[in-house]
């Protein structure tokens, strides 16, 4: 097999399934589907695409918990096979995790009835909550297949935002800025009164920063010093300060806060 080959299909419904809804109204459930069919038939992954593309790891006597394995995606980079690990609670209900290849597609089976998770184009490697759900009540999952190759691809991320350095451009929103002779840092922020949002939501620059290189976003929900944290695991500031707010008003009204104290100036 070709290990530069990579596919690009889409999921295609074959003659071989038959979606039926029976007469019995029916519910599926899933965290990260994008999609969830209904379906009757066989729990296999090319009964819902092309033979020739689509790979699986199943099982047709699922136990509370275990790991499954599949043949090699050839669209990954490595060659050492494909694993993921799943739990069943309660017998009814399926999650999957560490999957060391995207999934495409889940198929759940329980008697006659099949559900079929469908996820976003690149695919997942965890989902859960997974059910197959009849009149209100969530039957025994008695095989599921994961079903993964179709090499779709997801849209590349969205670049990180910066804060840019002013030292790289002295001109914010055409207004003139000179930093600081001292080489001390400062954030220098320009807000357009008149403007929808006052300028901050048409992609242009708001903020920039004095004698520092440009400041990567980063995620305050993440603990000191791991990755993309704000704060870092040493400081350069000593002693611990009150957040200082600047809030911005369509009233029109512009108020700071500052050591807890709150003064407002209209505008």
């Amino acid at each position: 097999m070709n290990k530069n080959r990579v596919y690009h299909r889409s999921v295609a419904v074959l003659g071989a399934a038959v979606w039926v809804l029976g007469s019995a109204p029916s519910v599926f459930a899933s965290d990260n589907s994008s999609t969830v069919l209904p379906a009757e038939g066989n729990v296999v992954c090319n009964d819902y695409a092309a033979n020739d593309v689509i790979l699986s790891m199943d099982t047709r006597s699922p136990d509370a918990s275990g790991q499954l394995t599949g043949p090699e995606n050839p669209a990954d980079a490595d060659a050492s096979g494909e694993s993921a690990s799943y739990t069943i609670t309660d017998g009814t209900t399926l999650s999957f995790s560490d999957s060391t290849t995207p999934i495409d597609y889940v198929v759940i089976k329980s008697g006659r009835d099949v559900s079929v998770a469908m996820y976003p184009s690149g695919g997942v490697t965890d989902d859960g909550n997974l059910t197959v759900t009849v009149d209100g009540m969530d039957e025994t999952i008695s095989a599921f297949s994961l079903c993964y190759g179709l090499g779709n691809e997801a849209p590349p991320p969205p670049p990180p935002l910066t804060t840019k350095s002013c030292d790289l451009d002295s001109v914010l929103d055409a207004t003139g800025i000179e930093c600081p002779a001292d080489g001390s840092r400062a954030l220098v922020c320009n807000f357009e009164l008149d403007d929808p949002f006052f300028g901050t939501a048409d992609g242009s620059d708001t903020c920039c920063v004095c004698n520092n290189a440009a400041l990567p976003e980063c995620d305050p929900g993440v603990p000191a010093g791991e990755p993309n944290a704000c704060p870092d695991s040493v400081g350069s500031k000593v002693g611990v300060e009150v957040p200082t707010l600047i809030e911005l008003n369509n009233d029109p009204y512009y108020c700071f806060t500052v050591r807890g104290s709150r003064v407002c100036y209209p505008y």
